[in-house]
């Protein structure tokens, strides 16, 4: 039985809505890669690696399907991400201080926040440089073309409709067992991956929906909000470990020791309310995965759907 709707799978276009998809994600991504050159602009930095992983996606659903057909994209498209990894992580913390600083009355906890801020900035300069470096490295012209290709030259009897519902199905079997290793032990490299892949399931039921299928939208707005609740959960995490560097720098503590104690005591108390905050995740994970056993992508409902007549 294939869970996927009758209009996907009886639609006899689905060939060339795929490479629609396909050429619309690339269209986006090459949009933003120029632009990610000449502008340091945080937007363009997100948005450029949201992109990629969209893109990303979107040539895992095209024909043939085996990992050897994507792989070489897939590694320049990884790249760009892990480029501007740093930079994201570091406008995410600045916007996070500079919201604090608004909220911050006493004199010397701003100081210390501005202090952190201030070297923040610092190191963003240097990771903007080392990635528009990493960037220049790549030849975009000659991705574009071997992208096109790849879309141009897909399999000419593509497996459609049970495809994309097995690659669905896998999705969502590795968000549901980052889930259970999350819930099991609720460390934050456990979260990390199960934030990481809560993303790749959400893209996948995105590409489904824009492909025809409106069955998959409750479940694309159930993982946008635990997305952002784990980013959050996630931002403050990355807070933390830059605080720690800051602190960590050698003679700081001698020459600052009010400073660094305050900033740990901060530091100590925003980690204990968001270990608080881990329940409501798993409630909401556990939620989302019981309304969405009707998509068949589980293994429950697969295993239902083989019995039946």
């Amino acid at each position: 039985m294939n869970a996927l709707p009758a209009q996907l799978t009886r639609d006899p276009a689905l060939k060339s809505k795929l490479v629609k998809l396909a050429r619309k994600r690339l269209e986006r991504f090459v949009t933003l890669y120029p632009k990610a050159l000449v502008s340091d602009e945080p937007e363009i930095v997100h948005d450029l690696r949201v992109a990629s992983r969209r893109l990303q996606q979107a040539l895992r659903v095209l024909p043939p399907h085996s990992k050897s057909a994507n792989r070489k994209l897939v590694k320049v498209l990884r790249r760009v991400r892990r480029a501007f990894g740093a930079c994201r992580n570091l406008d995410v913390c600045i916007g996070l201080i500079q919201a604090k600083l608004e909220v911050t009355t006493a004199v010397s906890m701003r100081h210390s926040w501005d202090a952190v801020r201030l070297w923040l900035e610092e190191k963003r300069v240097t990771e903007i440089d080392r990635a528009c470096a990493e960037l220049k490295r790549h030849d975009l012209i000659e991705f574009i073309g071997r992208v096109q290709a790849r879309i141009d030259n897909i399999d000419q009897e593509p497996e459609g409709a049970d495809a994309l519902w097995q690659r669905s199905r896998e999705a969502f079997a590795e968000w549901h067992n980052a889930f259970v290793s999350a819930k099991a032990e609720p460390q934050n490299e456990q979260i990390h991956a199960f934030r990481i892949s809560g993303k790749r399931l959400r893209y996948q039921a995105e590409s489904i929906a824009e492909l025809g299928d409106p069955s998959v939208k409750k479940l694309v707005q159930g993982l946008k909000a635990l997305q952002d609740d784990l980013g959050h959960w996630r931002d403050r995490s990355v807070l933390r470990r830059y605080v720690a560097e800051f602190i960590g720098r050698p003679d700081f503590l001698a020459e600052e020791p009010g400073m660094c104690r305050a900033l740990l005591l901060e530091m100590e108390r925003e980690k204990q309310r968001d270990q608080a905050t881990i329940d409501e995740f798993i409630t909401k994970a556990e939620k989302l995965a019981e309304d969405s056993t009707d998509l068949g992508w589980s293994e429950s409902s697969a295993e239902a759907a083989a019995q039946e007549p």
